[in-house]
């Protein structure tokens, strides 16, 4: 009998593992590609935005890493190519809320060398441009985003100096023309960044956040710098951070309420594990938002990285993050699909759906926008991964806005698996009652699980001390207090304090000081050892974790002690 109850037990746990896992399974759907006419001019570097009910592409730089001084406008089913004042190679762009389009810095040389000042504006109207005045920084990869009385704020830089400035028109601000510089510096900022995110947090502020660090590479800080304030730590930052993308226009991710002071953003987000989730920022405070499954990682047999800013239709409630193949780059020459994570956001939790397309003859790689229709368009971009051959395709994605028939057919097998493991579990239930009144009869005395003591009676604190050298306890990166309790027979409690008195500080600081010698141990003896290799030996859970500690431990980072040869 006892065998049977088991097996039911076993049985009940697998139903309901595979009745989470099918509820954590995302709904996917197949998606159709129309190639539109191709653009008169190959680009990429450039900026596409969608003002007047046009469809517009604006600088960037042509086949062989070249600027080109020219834009083009889609109508009646084709582009028409227009002269530019600046071509903005890497620049940044605003779409204003008078209509007209914001245009600055760029590179200044071929093959993406150097930063400029310059910047112009657009008129759809007049299909013209305007160069008006100076950035106070020369920039490119920067970002910007308008605030209240046609202010923008613009940030980020790439290969230079960092900081934050402030345009504002004087006919806004009545300010006097002659006196009155257009473009002012703010502020000095000590973490520089590539693309930034420009989120509002209120009608005259705005925090900047994310992006690449000026080379590139990945930027894992908690600060934020603030508009009107001081630099701000932000906790959701020390695990999880904004996809880096090449075309940050924060705008695109607004879901909140100007009129009512609600100032909301979807930022996708990422963990050390390369897991993506979606978080909700309101008026600057973060949060991760709650989602009925978790994003989809992989489909198809393949990885997916996700790239892009968040697209929102606010008409449909729905956010979407494009994304490709994550070995797109090793084999660029081999046909992939674009993966589309729609976000259905006013749900509680969101829903979420992955659109994927067949796998396209030929590929160009760049940032989308979304189509007054509610479709995602991808115009130029890198073709195979090259700056140097950049492609004049340009694709359409319809996700539309009707709801989704996802593929995965009838649910009624899912509520059948969870119906029956409802009937099991409420078996086992029953049957762990009956266990346990049983085994409560048939208990003697308790088992002592303290180990022996030394000869000559060592105090806890020794013991603890003895245990975690000797078994290494702290390698652990889930180590809990509980844990070591359970070692000594002792209550949680009991552990705490003991540490706490003894060692005065806390059960996780008295670990880390474990890891953190460890850690030495392991750049001492083993130098050639990569950082990411030494954290995880070392029992931290996270790379930031271990940054973060280290340094407020030495007072510098890992390879400043490395190279100052330190013990």
């Amino acid at each position: 009998m006892r065998t049977i109850i088991h097996l039911i037990i076993i049985f009940a746990l697998l139903s309901i593992t595979g009745s989470i896992n099918a509820a954590d399974t995302c709904a996917v759907s197949r998606i159709d590609v129309e190639r539109l006419p191709d653009l008169n001019i190959p680009r990429a570097g450039h900026e596409v935005f969608c003002v007047n009910g046009e469809l517009t592409v604006a600088g960037g730089h042509t086949d062989g890493f070249l600027p080109t001084p020219t834009a083009e406008y889609y109508k009646d089913g084709e582009w028409h190519t227009f002269p530019m004042t600046y071509p903005h190679d890497f620049g940044f762009s605003v779409v204003l809320n008078s209509g007209k389009v914001m245009l600055g810095g760029g590179c200044e040389e071929p093959i993406g060398i150097g930063q400029t000042y310059v910047t112009e504006t657009y008129d759809p109207l007049t299909h013209s441009f305007n160069g008006f005045c100076s950035l106070q920084r020369k920039r490119t990869h920067a970002s910007a985003l308008e605030i209240d009385s046609g202010r923008v704020v613009v940030a980020g830089n790439w290969y230079y100096d960092d900081g934050i400035e402030l345009f504002a028109d004087p006919k806004e601000t009545q300010a006097d023309y002659n006196d009155y510089r257009l473009f002012t510096y703010i502020k000095d900022v000590s973490v520089g960044r590539a693309y930034p995110l420009i989120l509002r947090t209120a009608k005259d502020d705005a925090l900047i956040l994310g992006g690449h660090d000026l080379t590139g590479d990945t930027l894992w800080t908690t600060t934020a710098y603030s508009l009107k304030g001081d630099s701000v730590t932000i906790p959701l930052l020390e695990e999880w951070w904004p996809i880096s993308n090449d075309m940050a226009r924060s705008s695109e991710s607004f879901i909140g309420d100007e009129a009512k002071g609600i100032y909301a953003y979807l930022v996708a987000v990422e963990n050390h594990d390369g897991q993506v989730a979606i978080a909700k920022v309101i008026n600057g405070e973060f949060a991760l938002l709650p989602t009925a499954c978790p994003v989809p990682m992989q489909s198809h047999g393949e990885d997916i990285r996700y790239f892009s800013t968040m697209l929102v239709d606010q008409n449909a409630g729905r956010g979407y993050l494009l994304g490709l193949s994550k070995d797109f780059q090793k084999a660029p020459e081999k046909p992939w699909r674009w993966y589309v994570l729609a976000i259905d956001y006013t749900k509680q939790p969101a829903s979420l759906t992955l659109y994927y397309t067949d796998p396209l003859p030929e590929f160009n790689s760049y940032s989308p926008i979304l189509t007054p229709e509610g479709n995602l368009l991808i115009a130029g971009g890198m073709y195979h991964g090259s700056n140097f051959t950049p492609s004049k395709s340009v694709l359409l994605l319809r996700v539309g806005r009707k709801p989704v028939a996802a593929e995965s057919g009838s649910n009624l097998w899912q509520v059948a698996i969870l119906v029956l493991a409802a009937l099991l579990f409420v078996a086992l239930l029953l049957y762990l009652f009956i266990y346990r009144k049983r085994r409560d009869k048939e208990t003697k005395e308790p088992v002592s699980l303290i180990l022996p003591e030394s000869p000559n009676t060592d105090s806890l604190m020794e013991r603890i001390n003895r245990v975690m050298e000797e078994q290494k306890l702290y390698l652990n990166s889930g180590l809990k207090v509980s844990d070591i309790a359970e070692i000594f027979g002792v209550h949680r409690n009991d552990i705490s304090a003991c540490i706490n008195s003894q060692m005065n500080c806390s059960f996780v600081q008295y670990v880390n000081q474990y890891r953190i010698e460890y850690a030495k141990r392991l750049m001492r003896e083993t130098p050639g050892k990569k950082i990411s290799i030494v954290w995880m030996e070392s029992g931290f859970g996270s790379e930031q974790t271990f940054f973060k500690i280290f340094k407020a431990a030495t007072g510098m980072s890992p390879k400043e002690w490395i190279s100052q040869g330190n013990d």
